[in-house]
């Protein structure tokens, strides 16, 4: 215990992951000042923070894997529509919508900061050496430079037509690589909502926030995602947690990638079942909304 506190500090450890081991009333509220439940345990507590470890790494490359694809995605079918050099920085080749102009001005002011931002950069890197050798940065070298959220906006003010050519790209992918050509259909609506969601996990993930209960406040319906995934027969929440985005990468990941996924998140609550009591295991299921017959679902 005194070598974990002193390899992760007690405010990531206990702070972070305390939660499930204090009493709580007959409401369920957390009683105060704090006292732990009488089988508390500080191995348990690690075994928490271990799997929340885990658990990042696991989804850290799904995620990492969409956001490749929604990139090369977002460069490919841009620049096949638009092909003047820096097309991506002019407003005219975006959504029209009204209720986007600030939006649309807020994607093209970012993408040009990063075209700066690389170019006053010591030191090599494929913007600059555009730059300077070309005059101009073309779109799918860019897209490589971007944050996630960037490309989320860059696709939800792309124009409707290039949004569905890329929401029928997914589809297509996933009827290849499952050898079938009746997969469900996945639209722009639902590659939208998918975004919001990965770009709060991406970023929960790759700053070692607490992952296993990261909820998804202002989740959108996810009624379009579910259809694009072909779930059946489970209720989703309405604020997405681990598993609504284990059914958002259903989605749109080809089968291997997705498969993995699932093998190696099986893997980990195999492995750490037997390190929490019962109600303490059945207590972190329901926090990342795995319902009971999850392995029937995916």
């Amino acid at each position: 215990a005194k070598r974990s506190l002193e390899q992760i500090g007690y405010y990531s450890l206990i702070n972070g992951y305390k939660w499930m081991f204090l009493a709580r009333d007959s409401n369920g509220e957390i009683i105060h000042p704090e006292i732990y439940k009488d089988d508390a345990s500080f191995d348990e507590i690690k075994s928490l923070y271990d799997f929340d470890f885990e658990l990042r790494s696991i989804l850290y490359r799904s995620l990492l894997k969409y956001e490749t694809m929604l990139g090369a995605e977002i460069a490919y079918r841009f620049s096949e529509q638009h092909q003047e050099e820096h097309a991506y920085l002019a407003m005219d080749n975006f959504s029209r919508d009204t209720q986007q102009v600030s939006s649309v001005v807020g994607t093209i002011s970012s993408l040009s900061s990063t075209i700066k931002k690389y170019s006053d950069r010591k030191g090599k890197n494929a913007i600059k050496h555009y730059v300077n050798k070309h005059g101009h940065v073309p779109l799918w070298v860019l897209v490589n430079f971007l944050t996630f959220g960037e490309l989320n906006y860059f696709y939800a003010n792309c124009t409707r037509d290039i949004q569905m050519t890329i929401a029928k790209d997914f589809r297509h992918t996933k009827c290849i690589s499952y050898g079938d050509t009746h997969q469900p259909s996945i639209t722009p609506v639902a590659i939208m909502d998918i975004n919001q969601m990965v770009n709060i996990f991406r970023n929960a993930v790759a700053h070692g926030e607490i992952t296993y209960s990261k909820v998804v406040y202002r989740t959108p319906h996810l009624g379009e995602i579910k259809s694009a995934a072909g779930i059946r027969g489970v209720a989703l929440h309405s604020q997405a947690g681990v598993f609504e985005l284990i059914i958002a990468m259903k989605a749109v990941l080809p089968k291997k990638n997705y498969q993995r996924l699932i093998k190696d998140i099986d893997g980990l609550l195999k492995d750490s079942k037997d390190r929490f009591n019962p109600i303490n295991y059945s207590a972190l299921l329901q926090d990342m909304h795995f319902p009971s017959n999850y392995a029937d679902v995916w």
